[in-house]
């Protein structure tokens, strides 16, 4: 139902949050790949911080007892040390004002619904800050969405992350990868004499002997893909044994926003993530356009623990919107909080660095 605000002594019948947030989950999802592909799975706790020994990254083993004896539960207590991490906590608030320019696509799906007028007329003041309140609540959305995937990038990439930022104090979130997993080629692959082949056995060696276990995918940038595919000892390996029978991978440009998959090096998917994100600053890359990974933890999670808000009542969710009006400074607010936490499945399921290329 409508949300109501008495605007100089007027009525001003708004979009409530439960709208907004149904017509904001049809309007442009941002692209969540690598979290979708490396960090699926998706916990919730009612509590302020995360236990990582509570999500579970093995296997059940069924207890062992004598036939003659009461069955036995398992044992849910395998780790010796818990660790609770606290999450991230975001709360982006920002003013609705009235919007002066409009995505065509949203307008028609809102005319469709009967949310705003339909025909040729213009559009009026109420319905103009409906549109800005969508815009407001998806940028609310999207910051947090971009966050949390730096965060699981950080992780990735790195194996520990930094949240800090002018109102929160500096908290280093370090999952303890093994040093020797942060690995270099001694010659990079687009200059002569490189061995990417015999470098990736070596990461995979690495990778066994921390434990990681057995790579799954490679992920990498399309200038590091470039420069393998042109390899001759990758040719000699992976393309040549097929000459006259098949293609081993599909032929593409090279650099693609965002991923792309190339096909399969010895069953293990190959994928090139080209995808920036927009900062003060400049544009900025996700993964390095020198980084190469091998990642056998294809089952990381991004827990998610209460909101911190009184109205929520201690529920765990994803969002937890909220709008009102505000005298001083005077307008119409909307606020986003969450409070979300990217946790390996394995600490040690990646080998990989940068340097690939120069």
């Amino acid at each position: 139902m409508p949300q109501s605000f008495i605007i100089d002594g007027a009525p001003l019948e708004l979009l409530d949050v439960g709208e907004l947030a149904l017509i904001h989950s049809n309007h442009k999802p941002m692209d969540t790949w690598l979290l979708d592909k490396f960090f699926p799975n998706r916990p919730s706790f009612d509590r302020d911080e995360v236990p990582l020994a509570e999500i579970n990254t093995v296997h059940d083993l069924a207890p062992l007892v004598s036939p003659h004896q009461p069955g036995k539960p398992f044992d849910t207590k395998r780790a010796a040390k818990v660790d609770f991490v606290q999450p991230a906590y975001y709360k982006p608030k920002n003013m609705v004002t009235l919007a002066t320019s409009f995505d065509e696509a949203l307008v028609e799906r809102l005319r469709t619904a009967g949310i705003i007028s339909t025909g040729s007329q213009q559009l009026s003041d109420q319905e103009k800050m409906m549109i800005a309140q969508i815009a407001v609540m998806k940028r609310n959305h999207d910051a947090i969405d971009n966050s949390v995937l730096l965060m699981a990038t950080e992780l990735l990439l790195k194996g520990k992350y930094l949240l800090q930022s002018d109102d929160y104090a500096y908290n280093l979130v370090d999952y303890d990868r093994d040093a020797s997993l942060t690995f270099s080629p001694l010659t990079p692959w687009n200059q002569a004499g490189a061995k990417p082949v015999t470098d990736i056995e070596a990461m995979e060696k690495l990778l066994l002997d921390a434990d990681g276990g057995g790579s799954k995918a490679y992920l990498m940038s399309g200038k590091v893909w470039a420069a393998l595919s042109a390899n001759d000892e990758f040719k000699e390996r992976f393309v040549k044994p097929y000459a006259g029978i098949a293609v081993p991978y599909k032929p593409s440009l090279n650099v693609q926003e965002g991923a792309s998959f190339k096909g399969y090096l010895d069953e293990k998917e190959l994928w090139v993530f080209d995808a920036t994100y927009r900062l003060a600053s400049g544009v900025k890359r996700f993964i390095p356009d020198d980084y190469f990974g091998a990642i056998s933890d294809l089952n990381g999670s991004v827990a998610q623990c209460k909101i911190k808000n009184m109205l929520a009542n201690g529920a765990v969710q994803k969002y937890f919107d909220r709008q009102w009006y505000s005298e001083d400074p005077s307008g119409i607010y909307l606020m986003t909080e969450s409070a979300p936490l990217a946790v390996p499945s394995n600490k040690n399921g990646v080998c990989g660095g940068t340097g690939f290329i120069v």
